[in-house]
């Protein structure tokens, strides 16, 4: 069985931009995809609702869970699709449920939502705690088939990630479009040597890659700029930008790094979160 594309759904305008590009991704990939609908609200405890209350409000959710599928499926009919309504916080949901997934896509803005809840702090969660690829949708990003033909991958020569680098060509691959490796090089007022040891040192990075995917257009890109703000400047003219998880263990448990935050904040196309196999 084919690996499916969860989408959250939380009843925002934003997380219907976030839907579409759940099922664009869906059709790209011919997989299933899964719609999912989670709240701690929709417990049975009888702590917050009576029982006849919690069914109005359980008959509800599925109501507009199904009318989310029911759009999705009048612009892709043929999509192999199913919903799942979770009596349970939607971080943790998604993060179980993206267990067995291809790809989890959720929206980074969800103010207004069936619980009024700012999704911002559920797409850091499944971000940061998922065990594969996570696609964040901003209130910026266009319409998938409106969105420009490239994707950009940030490369961070200190911690070369291949499982990064082979989603990344892989996916430009699958879509035919170009792919840009980025290295930020933020040293001020560098020597040309020390340049020219960067543009080589991405180059061996990329070498195993661009033997395996020979014909597919790579332009290589070395601004100097901090790392955040370069792959922010570039996400204006990208389809995706992909980045390593890049976690770390702290007092608080597993958070994304700094650069990382900086992206899924301010990015303006989808971002998506590759994590270490």
């Amino acid at each position: 069985m084919k690996e499916p594309i969860i989408v959250g759904v939380d009843g925002s305008h934003h997380g219907l931009r976030a839907l579409k590009w759940a099922a664009a991704e869906a059709e790209i990939h011919r997989v299933p995809l899964r719609l999912v609908h989670a709240s701690a609200l929709l417990g049975d405890d009888g702590t917050v609702f009576p029982e006849a209350a919690l069914a109005r409000l359980r008959a509800e959710r599925s109501r507009r869970l199904d009318e989310a599928a029911a759009a999705v499926l009048a612009r892709s009919p043929d999509l192999d699709m199913r919903t799942e309504l979770l009596a349970e916080e939607p971080g943790q949901a998604l993060v179980r449920a993206g267990r067995d997934a291809a790809l989890l896509v959720v929206g980074s803005r969800g103010t207004g939502g069936f619980d009024g809840l700012l999704l911002g702090s559920v797409s850091l969660h499944v971000a940061a705690y998922a065990t594969c690829p996570v696609m964040v949708i901003p209130q910026t990003a266009p319409d998938p088939e409106r969105a420009s033909l490239r994707i950009v991958v940030g490369v961070d020569e200190e911690h070369p990630a291949d499982h990064v680098l082979g989603w990344a060509f892989a996916e430009a691959d699958r879509r035919g479009v170009p792919l840009t490796a980025l290295h930020a090089v933020y040293t001020g007022y560098g020597s040309p040597r020390q340049r020219i040891g960067e543009e080589m040192e991405l180059s061996e990075a990329l070498a195993g890659w661009t033997a395996k995917y020979p014909d597919l257009p790579l332009t290589r890109e070395l601004p100097e700029d901090k790392p955040a703000r370069a792959l922010i400047t570039a996400s204006q003219s990208a389809a995706l930008l992909v980045v390593g998880a890049r976690r770390r263990q702290g007092r608080i448990g597993m958070a994304l790094g700094r650069v990382n935050h900086a992206v899924l904040h301010h990015a303006h196309c989808p971002t998506v979160v590759v994590p270490a196999p």
